[in-house]
């Protein structure tokens, strides 16, 4: 049987179309994967040249079988999106090797494209669009070359129609993105579930909060729609711990309290607590003088299902799996798996809203029966000294961590079971956590209510779009304690020990404290250079802004957009939206076609010659149309005499062509270099009429 030989011209265009697609898949699959198909493409080239023969049965059913056993020793299944993709790439690769037809070059390209589209499975950054669009260009690009076999074609050729058609193709799909209902995008299927979680964790204990420092990982970004809070403002909680072992501070409820006590969903039943803070609110809307931030939120994949946001949030328009928490915050239905935007509005003045039942205050006086000696001999001591006022002993107690030698630091020493005691009164270094741990133990051994918020502190500005980044190094711990008639007040223990860390921010504290090495690529690093820090910006505000307007735009996106131009959202108005949108596009190319019909047909050498006399007329040498190419020459080599070889060199090849009564596409392209070659003698040399 004879094997079906991909033409020369397009060969190349189809395995840097292969390899561009399985680019993104091999820096993220396995290590089988990625000595796999650069093999297999290696192998291709020596096919194409003559040098190697086709495999035969055995040894692709062989290659197919140890792909899927590969698949199955990696991710342990052949499904899923992760285990799917690189099943897809690996076939995608082996398919090189299965071309005996010119059909089975077809199914090749079609695997092509679909590799391409689970790119977006990893990446949906704006940089990834740009990647993919030039993979498509030379699939699509190699699919024009198969089509077109004889020995003449060029694959310059073949790239410029490729790249033509897909241009073509991008005001119909932007047309198709807008209108089209939407459904749940590519990128949102579920990974597997022992997937990489990051952030914050639902419990803590001392040194684990600076483990985070370690990592530029971004967490999320937030564009308010008026000012943005100073640093010292800018508390993005996310998580309460309530319960405490001695050690570990974690989420905790206590049992038998029905849902909507703790959590409230809409659409779901409502709770006392809740009506009473959505009307403290509406009576803050009314007046018009409370404290309000309203700002949009695009958080990244964390595997988890907490919202961070400034207190007291509320989702800016009710939003499905969205519920609103007893402690002041936002919380999920489901883990969030892919990049989540969500909008809110926050009244930090409304934290008086909620009362304190009699299980929330047991819950939040809770301690170990052992432990801590000192610190609960101190906390009576300092709360007899207050005369029982909470305030005044809160203050009590930043001021000893403000006054005596204790000390913020990334790399506290450890602690044993006493780990309370033995901060206060023995190591006295640790980070937020440590901090915020005491001063919540030595709350509750007063017998004050007091719980530790976990979350985010500060956040990175970007001038160009006015957003902040938020990174993995900004998580931060801070105290609530009950103070009657102020409700849940905020205290801040790390304020009172490394003020500069909270009015100043991370960025600023980590350039002291990381080495040469890590501090290169921190925020700090950036700002010292005005270049780096721009284009760092700037990229950073296209993500955002990707984010903002493709990525986000979901169903809600799309139904407030299109009440927006259509009023009545309904199948009929959009139908003929999407009518009227494609007859707006076809219209210019439809005029086109027809004026172009009507006017005379010039061959391809006339109209290079029509080309050469404009560029003759723009140089200020005086031609005519009815002039012969050897008048051309004369009047040039008058008017430009270093210009002579190449103008004669030019009506040469025209002649030949002429006479040969044949313009294929190379004699054209010879031309054009030629006029280009004459072009730069012209500009190069003074031209005299």
């Amino acid at each position: 049987m004879r094997v079906y030989q991909v033409p020369q011209h397009t060969f190349l265009l189809l395995v840097g179309g292969a390899l561009l697609a399985a680019a993104p898949h091999l820096l993220m699959g396995p290590t089988w994967l990625r000595i796999l198909l650069p093999v297999l493409l290696l192998a291709r080239i020596l096919i194409q040249r003559g040098r190697l023969a086709m495999p035969g049965r055995v040894i692709r059913v062989v290659l197919l079988l140890g792909v899927v056993l590969g698949t199955l020793y990696t991710h342990g299944t052949v499904l899923g999106p992760e285990a799917g993709t690189c099943l897809l790439v690996a076939a995608f690769g082996l398919k090189t090797l299965e071309m005996f037809r010119l059909r089975d070059a077809y199914v090749l390209l079609v695997l092509g494209y679909f590799v391409l589209a689970t790119t977006f499975l990893f990446f949906q950054g704006p940089l990834a669009a740009l990647y993919v669009f030039a993979a498509m260009v030379l699939l699509t690009a190699a699919l024009v070359g198969i089509n077109r076999p004889e020995t003449g074609a060029r694959s310059r050729t073949h790239l410029r129609l490729a790249s033509v058609m897909v241009l073509q193709a991008l005001p119909l799909m932007v047309l198709l993105f807008v209108l089209v209902p939407r459904i749940a995008p590519l990128w949102a299927l579920e990974f597997q579930k022992e997937g990489a979680r990051t952030g914050m964790s639902d419990s803590m204990a001392p040194g684990e909060v600076s483990r985070l420092t370690e990592s530029t990982a971004l967490a999320f970004r937030v564009e308010f729609d008026g000012p943005v809070p100073s640093p010292a403002e800018r508390y993005w909680r996310g998580l309460t711990y309530s319960l405490f072992d001695g050690r570990r501070w974690s989420q905790a409820t206590p049992g038998g309290l029905p849902r909507p006590e703790l959590v409230v969903y809409p659409g779901q039943p409502s709770a006392p607590w809740h009506e009473q803070l959505l009307a403290q609110r509406a009576a803050a809307e009314q007046v018009g003088s409370e404290l309000v931030y309203r700002y949009r939120v695009v958080q990244e994949a964390s595997r988890r299902p907490w919202l961070y946001t400034l207190a007291v949030p509320f989702v800016r328009e009710p939003t499905r799996g969205i519920g609103q928490v007893r402690d002041f915050r936002l919380v999920s239905e489901d883990d969030i798996t892919q990049r989540y935007a969500y909008t809110v509005e926050s009244y930090p003045l409304l934290t008086a809203a909620v009362g304190l039942p009699d299980w929330e205050r047991d819950f939040n006086l809770a301690l170990p029966e052992q432990g801590n000696p000192r610190s609960r001999r101190l906390a009576q001591r300092w709360l007899d000294e207050a005369n029982g006022d909470v305030e005044s002993y809160a203050l009590r107690v930043l001021t000893h961590f403000r006054q005596e030698a204790f000390y913020y630091t990334l790399e506290p020493p450890l602690l044993g079971s006493n780990t309370v005691d033995e901060f206060l009164f023995d190591t006295r270094r640790g980070f937020c956590e440590h901090y915020a741990s005491a001063f919540a133990f030595m709350m509750r051994a007063a017998g004050v209510p007091a719980r530790i918020v976990a979350g985010y502190q500060g956040g990175e500005l970007n001038p160009v779009g006015n957003h902040l980044r938020v990174h993995q190094y900004h998580a931060h711990a801070w105290t609530e304690i009950w103070i009657e008639g102020r409700g849940w007040v905020e205290f801040d223990p790390t304020g009172a020990v490394a003020p500069e860390r909270i009015e100043q921010g991370m960025d600023r504290f980590l350039g002291r404290e990381m080495g040469a090495l890590e501090n290169l690529f921190s925020g700090a690093a950036f700002s010292r250079n005005p270049l780096l820090a721009r284009m760092r910006n700037s990229l950073d505000y296209l993500q955002f802004s990707w984010q903002k307007w493709v990525l986000g735009y979901d169903q809600t996106s799309q139904l407030a957009f299109l009440q927006r131009w259509l009023k009545d959202v309904s199948p009929l108005r959009i139908g003929l939206a999407l009518l009227i949108g494609v007859v707006v596009m076809l219209l210019p190319v439809a005029l086109w076609v027809l004026l172009r019909q009507r006017g005379p047909q010039r061959s391809p050498l006339q109209r290079e010659y029509r080309a050469l006399r404009r560029q003759l007329l723009r140089s200020g040498i005086p031609v005519s149309g009815s002039q012969p190419p050897r008048a051309l020459s004369a009047a040039v080599a008058q008017a430009c005499p270093p210009a002579t070889d190449a103008i004669r060199a030019w009506v040469s090849q025209y002649e030949q062509a002429v006479y040969a009564e044949q313009a294929d596409a190379q004699a054209v392209q010879r031309l054009r270099r030629l006029r280009r070659t004459l072009r730069w003698r012209l500009r190069r040399s003074a031209v005299t009429a």
